[in-house]
Formats: structure tokens, C-alpha cells, sequence
């Protein structure tokens, strides 16, 4: 099921403000394979990530700024149970009128050691430019091991397609339950991969870890986490330079409740901040 437009949440039942910890756009840690855990079948994401409690399912609706500080557009994360007990987690944000990112991931529950956990299935992402021009899908799934970058529909070009490394520990999508043991403070960083479409299909190795100590903001407890290349291959060295900081905060004294993030919407696009909405967005645009 596609994300729907901010919009059509608040007209509908499931426009609840609910606690949660973010996406955009990569990454894993001490989640990965957790003791106790069965060793991945062939084709499967060696990360195994936080089953989410009840009260992160639902949406979150948040605005977009752009570096001026302007409010630009809508957004909207969710975190939703289907049917068959899989998860989902999806996300969109971006200019009302323009460049925008929309994210959908699919997760597969699996039980370690009695405890839920959720094990990354499939995960998909495509941003469009400022003049609403769809752009490059990004497309793992995970199961069968590939990765593809796929031009849009009526543009020319071919696909590219990887083999995902082995172990595949590429996460683009539910970096909300990425970054969780950071809020909860089981650790203070997580490393994996991202896919990117870069000149082609690439795997870079990834790092967020916390970026500064707490600060007190509104009566939360503010956690700030960088998100950015690791610099363990020549390609992710040679990038940390040029690449642009892509930030998450999230609230430790809530259950690492998810606040606001930056990133890009593509590469070399434009820098947004998506801030849940209720919260102050000069508090994070300005850190």
C-alpha cells in the first residue's frame, strides 16, 4: 500500500499523534543478529531490528523547512500492522509544490530468544525534483538478494542491478528503529549499509552514532545522532568531505521518541528538516 499524502491522514481515523522514532533515508548495530537468533537463510538481511511497542504504531504527521527555516510542506511517518503480522514503515515529506521523498519498507517478524524482533524484507524509495519529475526507485529486496536502481516510467535509460553483499546489512528505510537502541541508551552507535544510485548501483558502508551531549529542550530530553559514511571503503572515504550532514533528534526521556531529521531529498538536492508537528522547528534548525 502506497504512503498516502498527509492530507488524506487527517481526513482520515488513522491521523493519530502517536511516539515514534524516524526514518529517511540507512543503517544497523548492535541488532544485528542478536545472540539467539537463528543464522539468516540465504538472501536474508543479517539485521535483525527492535520490534516496536504499541504505542509507535500509528502516523505521525510532521512539517517540512528548508534551510531558511520556511515551512515548505507536509509529512507524514507510519509505522503500520498488516494483516499477515509483517510491518511496515513508511514515510514522506517535502515540498508541497515540489521535490519530495516517499519510503515504504516491509519487515518480517521473527523471535529471538523469546523476544520480538523484526527482520527487513523488502524496502523501496523514490524522490521527484523541484518540478515534480519522478526521479530514480531504489529497490531491495532483501529475499532474493538484489538491489536495483530503476529509471522512471518514460524516461530512457536501463536499470542496474547488485547482488546485495554478504552479510547484507543494507537498512534505506526504518532507520526510526535503527537508531532506537541509541535512544533508549543500549549504545552509542550503529553501523551498516546503505544502497545508493550513485553512477550506478553501490553499497556504502554507514555509521549513526550520537552527534552531542543532551540538551533540555521544551521539557524533553533532546538526543541529537549523525548519520553519515563511515569511510571503511575508498568510495565512502572519498564522500565524507562532500556529503551533507543528515541529522535525527530524538527524545531520550520518552521511550527514544522520534522529534525531527535532516537530509537531503536526493543526491545533491535540496537539505529539508522534517519536524513532527507540536515541536518548535528553530529548535532543530539551528543545531
Amino acid at each position: 500500500m502506497p504512503i498516502r499524502r498527509c492530507s488524506q491522514y487527517r481526513r482520515s481515523s488513522f491521523y493519530l499523534l502517536r511516539r515514534s522514532c524516524l526514518p529517511l533515508a540507512t543503517v544497523a548495530s548492535c541488532v544485528l543478529l542478536a545472540a539467539g537468533a537463528a543464522p539468516p537463510a540465504a538472501g536474508e538481511s543479517t539485521v535483525l531490528l527492535p520490534y516496536p511497542p504499541e504505542d509507535v504504531f500509528g502516523v505521525v504527521p510532521s512539517s517540512t523547512y528548508d534551510q531558511q527555516g520556511q515551512r515548505v510542506g507536509d509529512g507524514a511517518f507510519l509505522v503500520e500492522r498488516l494483516p499477515d503480522e509483517r510491518v511496515a514503515v513508511r514515510f514522506h515529506g517535502g515540498f508541497d509544490d515540489g521535490a519530495r521523498i516517499e519510503l515504504d519498507s516491509i519487515l518480517d517478524p521473527v523471535e529471538v530468544d523469546g523476544r520480538r524482533m523484526l527482520r527487513v524484507s523488502s524496502e523501496r524509495s523514490q524522490s521527484h525534483d523541484p518540478e515534480g519529475n519522478p526521479l530514480v526507485i531504489l529497490e531491495i529486496d532483501h529475499a532474493a538478494g538484489k538491489a536495483r536502481c530503476i529509471p522512471p516510467e518514460g524516461q530512457s535509460g536501463r536499470a542496474s542491478e547488485m547482488d546485495l553483499p554478504e552479510p547484507d546489512r543494507v537498512v534505506n528505510v526504518p532507520l526510526n528503529l535503527l537508531f532506537r537502541p541509541i535512544g533508549l541508551g543500549e549504545t552509542r552507535s550503529v553501523a551498516s549499509q546503505a544502497f545508493l544510485c550513485l553512477g550506478g548501483a553501490r553499497v556504502m558502508g554507514f555509521t549513526g552514532e550520537i552527534a552531542q551531549d543532551d540538551t533540555d529542550v521544551a521539557g524533553r530530553t533532546v538526543r541529537k545522532i549523525r548519520y553519515s559514511p563511515d569511510g571503511k571503503s575508498f568510495l565512502s572515504w572519498a564522500v565524507q568531505p562532500f556529503a551533507p550532514e543528515v541529522a535525527y533528534w530524538i527524545d531520550v526521556a520518552d521511550g527514544a521518541a522520534y522529534l525531527a531529521h535532516r537530509m537531503p531529498l536526493y543526491s545533491r538536492g535540496p537539505v529539508v528538516t522534517f519536524v513532527v508537528d507540536g515541536m518548535k522547528p528553530d529548535v532543530f534548525l539551528d543545531r
